[in-house]
């Protein structure tokens, strides 16, 4: 027979259903890459895109006492690959799982995925290299920065990393590593101004283990003669988090600068003073944090 069915938002789907195939798994897909058999689930943990659930149907019949209503979820893996999972019904309601959600599929069971975001740092530039305190001043990446920015793109690629978008600073550095990280993955990108560097006002182009930009970076209130203080900067990037934060069926890639990187840290957890003002990470380095 023929059913028209969906679930949720979106076109609704026709398809031939048959009576009582409760336990079957569905041949009749969207394209042909979303046949499985269920020997190929087995293997290991992977993350999915829950991309439709459609609510099997089994004609006039009504189903015997105790049976459950089934789902089938077509999932998205990170690299296109599609498969249909039967799933029950009141499983899925149990777990909130729904069209858009990230979940992880070990040993036939689906469970919803962690809300994640992800950082990293531009890759190395000039004045990394000649020890120089970047921050609004526009320093290019070098060659070894440009292949590090290459690097991290095909590390998201084969990682399987489940990542929506990518969100970058405006200074080049950090948008030419997420437009390297978005060529090699396909991943879209798109500036984001507040991820722009701190401004460290008079202390830019100076050494950056100077001793007074060491002890400046601990007075949160200081703007350094024209600059941003810490105070500034946190809030900017606390806002951001804080919408990334309340969009759970997304996962970004952020890629923006050590200053950031701190900022970043401590909105998840707690550090002193001290630990704030030391904390930052390597070019190119990819760093996973998970909202509560």
């Amino acid at each position: 027979r023929d059913f028209c069915l969906s679930r949720g938002l979106g076109d609704v789907y026709k398809r031939q259903v048959k009576p009582n195939a409760v336990d079957a798994p569905r041949a009749e897909l969207y394209n042909k890459n979303a046949v499985f058999t269920k020997r190929s689930l087995a293997a290991m943990e992977t993350t999915y895109r829950v991309l439709r659930i459609e609510e099997q149907l089994y004609g006039c019949e009504e189903l015997p006492e105790g049976q459950p209503v089934l789902c089938d979820v077509l999932l998205e893996a990170a690299d296109g690959t599609q498969r249909v999972l039967p799933y029950p019904d009141a499983e899925l309601t149990r777990l909130d799982i729904n069209e858009g959600s990230t979940v992880t599929l070990r040993d036939h069971r689906l469970t919803k995925a962690a809300h994640k975001v992800y950082f990293t740092r531009h890759g190395e530039t000039v004045w990394n290299v000649e020890n120089k305190i970047c921050g609004m001043t526009d320093s290019p990446l070098t060659e070894r920065g440009r292949a590090q920015a290459r690097a991290l793109g095909q590390k998201v690629k084969a990682g399987g990393y489940a990542i929506d978008e990518i969100l970058y600073s405006p200074l080049s550095r950090a948008a030419d590593t997420a437009k390297a990280i978005a060529d090699a993955t396909g991943i879209p990108a798109r500036c984001e101004p507040r991820l722009r560097e701190q401004c460290f006002g008079k202390y830019e182009g100076t050494p950056r283990n100077g001793e007074k930009f060491r002890i400046s970076k601990t007075c949160f209130a200081d703007r350094y003669d024209g600059g941003e203080s810490m105070l500034q900067l946190a809030q900017r990037i606390y806002n951001l988090l804080d919408e990334l934060r309340d969009q759970p069926d997304k996962t970004y890639l952020l890629v923006a600068h050590n200053g950031i990187a701190r900022v970043v840290e401590s909105y998840f957890h707690d550090m002193t003073n001290e630990e704030y003002a030391l904390a930052g990470i390597r070019n190119c380095e990819l760093v996973e944090y998970h909202f509560e």
